[in-house]
């Protein structure tokens, strides 16, 4: 009896051994042995993406001599690393342990032909060399996702967001950015800078007078490097303020050529008109026109906030009082002593005994 007991413990642990040992296996992250690349594409070959949503809404980004644009977007460039680390990090995906392969699955999980939350094509020359699903999410920063023909459902570590269908999720934010050292002139209603051989300093600084340069790199940091969150097309709208700007930056460029910087902001509302309406979203941002862009930007109100809130008074200080010479002059010779300088110290009286 005792002998049959212990047999049925060892096959009891063996069986939730096994349970255990394919429970990991099935989760882990690591990919399978000796089944190779999910998607058999070149990345180099691409030059075309389509992305699609599952309510008829797409997105086009197209390669040009290197950089990605935006067709429908007057061919503003995209951010041409996000496009290609997505490419990338596709065309290097090995096989793991599918999540599951059936046609009921993929419906499921909204990785099938017909019921998907995103779509990208992979294109070269107007070609699919790839086309996968992206369904919903089973986790923080989880995505599933199937091929084209391909049974296995299988889970990416990707946001959701970072597919969005929206043009103003693939632009190049940084697109007016300087480098410091192209400015050789920067105009404000109440600053100017110039270049000089110390850098950019205050027209017309006085001799008493020095900059406060932490404050003054800060100024050209913010107007070198703005950065834009979205698109607005071509056209100044008269909601957009731009005909009675909120600032007026004007950068001049060595070398030669300058750049007018215009932001805008809606007006606010009436008061009667505001307990009908929410808010304007435009009290957290500005409008930028920029006279070497055709688009039109937002921009965040903070960047603005920081360049307005900059004058000459914030960037200028009194110098300060040059330090007095305390080194005692050398003792004249031939100066005669007079009997006020011989005067010797009297001793301390002795303390009573």
């Amino acid at each position: 009896m005792k002998r049959l007991i212990v047999i049925g413990v060892v096959l009891f642990l063996v069986q939730i051994g096994l349970l255990v040992a394919t429970h990991l296996a099935k989760y882990s992250d690591a990919p399978r042995p000796g089944k190779g690349a999910l998607l058999a594409f070149n990345a180099a070959e691409v030059n075309e993406v389509l992305l699609e949503d599952g309510e008829g809404h797409h997105l086009a980004l197209k390669k040009d001599q290197g950089r990605w644009l935006l067709p429908e977007a007057g061919a503003f460039p995209a951010d041409s690393a996000k496009v290609q680390g997505l490419i990338e990090r596709l065309a290097g995906m090995q096989r793991g342990w599918p999540e599951a392969t059936t046609a009921e699955a993929a419906t499921r999980f909204k990785v099938a032909p017909d019921r998907y939350v995103r779509k990208l094509s992979l294109l070269k020359d107007g070609t699919a060399l790839a086309i996968v699903y992206f369904g919903t999410s089973p986790g923080l920063r989880k995505i599933y996702l199937r091929g084209d023909n391909d049974p296995e459902i299988q889970t990416l570590a990707l946001a959701p967001h970072e597919l969005e269908v929206g043009a103003d999720n693939w632009i190049d934010t940084a697109i007016l950015r300087l480098k410091p050292e192209q400015i050789a002139r920067i105009d404000l209603p109440d600053l100017h800078l110039e270049r000089t051989p110390d850098g950019l300093q205050p027209a017309n600084l006085k001799a008493e007078e020095e900059v406060v340069k932490e404050r003054r790199d800060a100024l050209v940091k913010r107007l070198a490097g703005l950065t834009v969150t979205a698109l607005l097309g071509s056209e100044a709208k008269p909601e957009y303020g731009l005909d009675h700007p909120t600032l007026h930056a004007t950068v001049a460029l060595d070398g030669g050529g300058t750049i007018d910087y215009l932001f805008g902001q809606a007006p606010k509302p009436d008061q009667a008109d505001a307990q009908e309406a929410p808010p304007l979203p435009a009290e957290q941002s500005f409008v930028l026109k920029v006279s070497n862009q055709e688009q039109l930007f937002r921009v965040d109100g903070w960047q603005v906030e920081e360049i307005k809130n900059t004058s000459r008074a914030a960037l200028v200080r009194a110098k300060a009082p040059a330090a007095a010479d305390k080194t005692a002059e050398p003792a004249d010779p031939t100066k005669q002593v007079t009997p006020a300088d011989s005067v010797t110290p009297t001793a301390p009286p002795e303390p009573a005994r």
